[in-house]
């Protein structure tokens, strides 16, 4: 494997080792539900790409909200909740976005994030140090900055109303060439509401779900997706730093969500969501987080379903399966 794969397959085992290894999950935001519906683009949104999802036609979108780990309870109080969404491209392609319920991330280097992981815990006793992650955090800054205003932004009380940032920096091109820089926010259109981390606790784990589903039995619940345009001099790589106010706001779609679906449902049982997976028209940036995560979330989905060596596995005892069943189906050679 190369260099990129050890590096994310180390922070993936940090990942593990902090918050617990749970088979069979992803190493963050483990629980989740999927949710089936339609994007349909703005007229808007092809002047500033020529991406085929951002043409007008309504595109079918799985969108997935998901916190926590499976033995956390009250982790909606505490963690980010996220939305990922897969639109499904004419062609057969599909193309992710992955959000947060915060708009900031509090690092702009892997690397960051591994030497935090790796101070959490006292080398000697094995035991979390707090002593040790506040003195990471005085010799980062840009940290503690990103962090003061993530913490100010109080968890949602629906995911219905909740707004969710891709938080990185992405290039639009159109059909003439032309490009620009943006950052992508879903807004909700029931309004954006939050509660208090005390009350989703008393509501249990399940209550965001929950909510959002009783509210589906009642009708569609929708999302605008804007693009909040980069001016000259804001950084393009630093998914801690905000971008001043006064950026200009461009609504580029509408996503309706409809009901509930399932990895079954959709055949795909692993559902690996890549913001890396883009498509014409929308190219990455050089930010290096965003570079770094699809190495990342395929490392991730060796854990939880067994590896490199577990897929080969399966697939050769699949294989096995499929030439006893032939054998058994084909007649007996004639006798000479």
């Amino acid at each position: 494997m190369n260099h990129e794969y050890w590096h994310s397959e180390q922070l993936v085992d940090l990942l593990h080792e902090t918050f617990g290894f749970h088979p069979g999950w992803r190493a963050v935001h483990g629980l989740g539900r999927m949710y089936a519906g339609t994007f349909t683009a703005t007229p808007e949104a092809k002047h500033y790409t020529r991406a085929v999802h951002m043409q007008g036609d309504p595109i079918p979108v799985t969108a997935r909200f998901s916190y926590s780990f499976p033995d956390m309870p009250n982790r909606p109080a505490e963690a980010q909740s996220a939305m990922a969404t897969k639109f499904y491209l004419p062609n057969g392609q599909v193309t992710d976005l992955i959000a947060l319920s915060h708009s900031l991330f509090p690092f702009r280097t892997p690397e960051e994030v591994l030497d935090l992981l790796m101070h959490i815990r006292d080398p000697a006793t094995g035991e979390r140090d707090p002593a040790r992650v506040q003195a990471w955090f005085a010799d980062h800054p840009a940290s503690v900055r990103a962090q003061q205003i993530i913490q100010s932004e109080p968890p949602p009380a629906s995911f219905a109303q909740a707004e969710f940032h891709p938080i990185h920096v992405f290039r639009f091109v159109n059909a003439a060439e032309e490009a620009r820089y943006a950052r992508y926010h879903w807004i909700p259109e029931a309004g954006h509401t939050t509660t208090t981390a005390e009350e989703l606790r008393q509501r249990g784990e399940a209550y965001l779900f929950e909510e959002l589903e009783d509210r589906l039995r009642r009708g569609p619940v929708a999302y605008s997706l804007v693009l909040q345009l980069a001016e000259e001099g804001d950084p393009t790589d630093d998914t801690s730093a905000p971008w001043p106010d006064d950026r200009e706001i461009v609504t580029i779609g509408r996503m309706e969500l409809t009901r509930p679906t399932t990895n079954e449902e959709i055949g795909d049982p692993v559902m690996l969501h890549d913001p890396t997976r883009v498509t014409d028209g929308i190219e990455t940036s050089d930010d290096p987080i965003l570079q770094a995560r699809r190495g990342i979330y395929e490392a991730s989905v060796a854990h939880r379903t067994g590896g490199w060596k577990g897929h080969e596995a399966v697939l050769e005892r699949e294989a096995a399966q499929r030439r006893a069943a032939s054998d058994q189906a084909s007649p007996p050679p004639a006798e000479s």
